[in-house]
């Protein structure tokens, strides 16, 4: 059995008993009211962690996706107040609009050669400065919205208790799957984060293959985004806070490694479950934010520390073998 396939049935097993354990310890946990929040919020985390893990697996890291969600959920508002457009056409709106965010993260990173990291980090802050500019105001203040575009408020609803982001986020998670496993594309994203010297020798368009990575990471924070904003009914400074963080912790506790080439969208979508359901278990503990924030920082050291004893273990057994 190899790494990924250790890594994921851990992952699995973690989620089985943290649901068991918060399903005895506390009140109403899987109460299909419950359940259904639950996997609301993950939807929200989920479909920016997938965007993200094609930029993890490609070799690169993205910071950026909590200002740039910040940012698209004023274009959203915008574009669902003034012009009053159907649901779909605000979707695709918010998924080209999210693109070129990416696509503005790679060609700085491409072209200047700078850092991924301070690059998406500097790129985060500026798409929050850009909300801060062009949100909704009534003079010098910002004053608070509500949406009354029907068609689009319908993205936020759910059906039968599910809402319409979960859905998505399920479906996009099968799709992207099979990009990265069954498509050229997918199988040159992974040889380029497994080891880029060698891909750009073999005649990958690394460059090009990055770019793409960054522009579906864009893609899906504005697609997280818009339904968002349909759920809230309107647009703060505040959406998309922390959902960086989010969208690399639930990459991380999922299985992907942060350096490339190893891991999938599947273990986004399970590292999302997992980060959401722990962080909605402790919540219902009643565990203070700063309890919340020092559990969430540990989930992730245990995360980034297991697949390190993982990969000298494996290490290890491959140097016995190939001395017998």
């Amino acid at each position: 059995m190899n790494n990924q396939n250790t890594r994921r049935i851990v992952t699995i097993a973690l989620l089985i008993v943290m649901t068991a354990f918060f399903a005895l310890t506390t009140e109403f946990f899987l109460s299909y009211r419950n359940l259904s929040q639950l996997l609301l919020e993950a939807a929200y985390i989920g479909i920016v962690a997938l965007g993200t893990s094609f930029v993890i697996v490609g070799g690169g890291v993205d910071l950026s996706g909590g200002g740039m969600m910040c940012f698209l959920g004023v274009v959203v508002a915008r574009s669902a107040m003034l012009h009053n457009l159907p649901g779909f056409v605000i979707l695709i709106i918010a998924l080209i609009c999210g693109a070129l965010c990416g696509l503005l993260n790679a060609v700085i990173v491409l072209k200047l050669r700078l850092t991924e990291f301070v690059t998406t980090l500097a790129t985060g802050s500026v798409f929050n400065g850009l909300a801060l500019l062009t949100i909704f105001r009534q003079g010098d203040k910002i004053v608070a919205t509500t949406i009354a575009n029907r068609s689009f408020l319908a993205l936020g609803r759910p059906i039968n208790g599910i809402y319409y982001v979960s859905i998505a986020w399920v479906v996009l998670t099968i799709i992207m799957q099979f990009i990265l496993k069954k498509t050229k594309f997918g199988l040159y994203t992974v040889a380029m984060g497994s080891n880029p010297g060698s891909a750009a020798m073999s005649g990958m368009n690394c460059d090009r293959l990055k770019m793409i990575t960054f522009m579906i990471g864009g893609a899906f924070a504005g697609l997280s985004a818009a339904f968002l904003v349909a759920y809230q009914t309107g647009t703060t400074l505040q959406t998309g806070f922390g959902m960086a963080f989010k969208a690399v912790a639930a990459c991380v506790v999922g299985g992907l490694v942060l350096g490339g080439g190893k891991g999938d969208p599947v273990a986004s979508f399970l590292g999302a479950l997992v980060f959401t359901l722990i962080t909605n278990g402790l919540y219902k503990w009643g565990l203070s934010t700063a309890g919340m924030n020092i559990m969430q920082g540990v989930i992730i050291l245990v995360a980034l520390t297991f697949d390190a004893v993982l990969n000298i273990v494996s290490e290890k057994r491959l140097t016995a073998n190939e001395q017998l």
